[in-house]
């Protein structure tokens, strides 16, 4: 079974530790195999949830501690307290999520508190197409505009821009295309004359036309968005990327297609869509994702949980045995800061963990600290993360 790190139930648990807590609990039968398998499961997790204190653990004397108080329990009292510890130890571990058998660990605080680094925020450029450009932020307070015939209006409140025009374009002659580009430690999200929303990530633009033809709805994308295409038969909705294309009717999805990536993905929530790429065309179901290797061409179709690629668009990351590596492009892009690796074993680490995107980066660099052996130093938009020396 997986479990994941949440600061929510962090915060509920905390009382678990606490001695008069342990008393009110029935006594469990610590003769049975079961329990003393979770027994020895939760002096495991006592340990690795307090990393900061050096403390040794001798197995066979807390064993023989808990085998002196052992009493003949009802087998129907023995479930019921198994499947109420089992529960509360799925709790705990989720705090231990991101301790990777990695032994005990010193207390190291993030270096230079005042080198603090926020996260990001609602921003965005529109470049229009004739050239003009209107900076979007919560300083902009811009509601509703005119510029250059075509109506917008932009929600500072909920970084949303509202694109007010209508499908008159004869042919793709005549089409010209305004750009909507968030920068590094932004997003802002963009909904179109037809109902359609999307909402963009940090470096990522997407270009959309002034006017939409009334057969074809196509806008062109670079980074990472997640699709809400409202349905119309008549005009199927085309999302261009660099290496391929993907085709829907009425779906939520989501793109990721940074160009320095290896890779552009299409994961899919609802609905269905078409992916074109390389002359090959694969039709995805909900739950699926299509990935292109940009290298090679080579496309591959799997199961997945959507919540992985799509969690950013609430506010969260969310991780499930990632290297550390692909978590800070991530995280570089949001926070808007730079990586050094002093030592390149770190790229490798895995974790798995549910990220606020909304709190400082400072939090969770101390959280990751005090669950492995790594530390980290701040300097500026700098970041160097090193292995701390044993011994």
């Amino acid at each position: 079974m997986k479990f994941r790190f949440s600061e929510d139930i962090w915060e509920k648990i905390s009382l678990l530790w606490d001695k008069e807590r342990r008393q009110e609990a029935e006594e469990p039968d610590y003769s049975d195999k079961q329990v003393k398998e979770l027994m020895k499961t939760l002096f495991l997790v006592r340990r690795a949830c307090k990393p900061g204190k050096k403390q040794t653990y001798d197995m066979r004397q807390a064993w023989s501690n808990v085998v002196s108080r052992t009493k003949q329990r009802n087998t129907r009292k023995l479930v019921t307290w198994v499947f109420k510890y089992a529960a509360v130890l799925a709790v705990v571990i989720c705090c231990a999520v991101l301790w990777m058998n990695q032994g005990n660990k010193n207390d190291h605080s993030v270096t230079a508190e005042v080198d603090s680094i926020s996260s990001g925020t609602r921003k965005a450029e529109l470049i229009l197409a004739d050239g003009k450009s209107v900076v979007l932020d919560l300083d902009t307070n811009v509601h509703e505009m005119e510029i250059s015939g075509m109506k917008f209006v932009n929600d500072d409140k909920n970084g949303e821009l509202r694109y007010d025009g209508s499908f008159v374009a004869g042919d793709s002659s005549q089409m010209s295309y305004n750009i909507l580009c968030i920068p590094k430690g932004g997003e802002y999200s963009l909904q179109l004359p037809d109902g359609s929303r999307i909402w963009l990530n940090s470096e990522t633009s997407i270009r959309f036309p002034v006017c939409f033809m009334k057969d074809r709805r196509e806008v062109y994308l670079s980074g990472e968005a997640y699709f809400e295409v409202a349905k119309d038969v008549s005009a199927p909705f085309h999302v261009y990327v660099k290496g391929g294309e993907v085709t829907v009717l009425g779906t939520s999805f989501n793109i990721s297609a940074y160009k320095e990536d290896v890779a552009w993905q299409t994961t899919l929530v609802s609905g269905r869509v078409q992916v074109e790429a390389d002359d090959r065309m694969v039709v995805m179901k909900p739950t699926e994702q299509y990935s292109v290797d940009r290298h090679t061409g080579e496309g591959v179709l799997k199961e997945v949980d959507t919540e992985l690629y799509t969690s950013w668009v609430d506010g969260k990351f969310y991780f499930n045995a990632y290297a550390f590596e692909d978590i800070v492009k991530k995280l570089e892009r949001w926070y808007d800061f730079t990586m050094n690796y002093q030592d390149e074993e770190i790229k490798r680490m895995h974790f798995s963990g549910t990220i606020n995107k909304h709190r400082p980066l400072n939090e969770v660099l101390q959280f990751l600290e005090k669950t492995t052996d790594i530390h980290f130093e701040i300097s500026g938009k700098n970041i160097t993360v090193s292995k701390i020396k044993k011994g």
